[in-house]
């Protein structure tokens, strides 16, 4: 990311004035760190303190790695286990009104943007926010080079775009309005959910990643309906340094900005106020 052209927004990206984006999360996961224990937590959130003074406990994130080769699974997670050793929290480091923060457990450090309160607050755009994140690993790292010398081991990195669309089913309003994959010969029914992946390659057909894709019906606490629609793109970075995480992170970017234009509608494209 260190290339000045880096931070510049591909011009052949669609691109909305009004997009029904609510969330953005962008992330790296990493080899645990030598010499760091959880009692030092209060010192990583103290390097990221002045901008995000608050802090929540979250249960920690299961290490997650894409395979490729043979059938995808999702392994079934036992109800409890009997580890051996330390377990770990995951911290939640927010601004003051909550609508960034830094998630961090001892293998991962992940960047949220969203929506709060009126949701009149708008999205920073991906080179703002990456360049965010660029100098929040490099914090994390030399305080974990101080600890004993290192730098971070990336192994996963992953990007989620979570959209809420408001929709009405009482004013008429159905799904194959705003999403072009999906519609129902005899009516929308009352609920619906569907997910779907894709292995992303590179120009030699190599795995590089996956791109996930969920959308259901649900609901804004006022009751308003909407369409949820998120999607992810996860995989391994060609190296293990920050730079290759943050590139990772760009492909995903423009992966999941195409794929959004392919699954959504020219009607909703116009509500959208689409420009490319």
């Amino acid at each position: 990311m260190s290339e000045a052209n880096a931070l510049e927004r591909p011009e052949h990206l669609p691109d909305f004035k009004s997009p029904p984006l609510n969330e953005v999360v962008i992330g790296l996961q990493f080899s645990m760190p030598q010499g760091y224990q959880q009692i030092r937590a209060g010192e990583v959130w103290n390097l990221f303190k002045h901008e995000y003074p608050q802090v929540q406990e979250q249960p920690s994130l299961e290490p997650t790695f894409e395979t490729f080769g043979g059938p995808f699974q999702h392994a079934p997670r036992p109800p409890f286990s009997f580890v051996p050793g330390c377990t770990h929290d995951r911290f939640w480091f927010l601004n003051k009104d909550g609508s960034e923060l830094i998630q961090f457990q001892q293998d991962r450090l992940l960047h949220n943007w969203r929506k709060v309160g009126d949701k009149s607050n708008n999205y920073p755009r991906f080179e703002s926010m990456i360049t965010k994140f660029e100098m929040e690993l490099k914090k994390l790292e030399q305080y974990f080079d101080a600890l004993s010398p290192q730098s971070l081991a990336i192994n996963q990195c992953e990007i989620s775009y979570i959209n809420h669309i408001p929709f009405s089913k009482i004013n008429g309003e159905s799904l194959s309005d705003w999403l072009s994959f999906i519609g129902f010969a005899n009516g929308d029914p009352d609920d619906y959910g569907i997910n779907f992946r894709k292995i992303i390659r590179d120009d030699s057909g190599k795995p590089l990643g996956r791109f996930f894709a969920e959308s259901a019906l649900g609901y804004l606490p006022g009751g308003q309906e909407i369409i949820v629609l998120s999607l992810t793109v996860r995989g391994a970075p060609l190296g293990t340094d920050i730079d290759s995480g943050l590139k990772f992170l760009a492909l995903g970017r423009d992966e999941i900005v195409q794929r959004f234009a392919e699954l959504t509608t020219d009607q909703a494209h116009q509500k959208w106020e689409r420009t490319n």
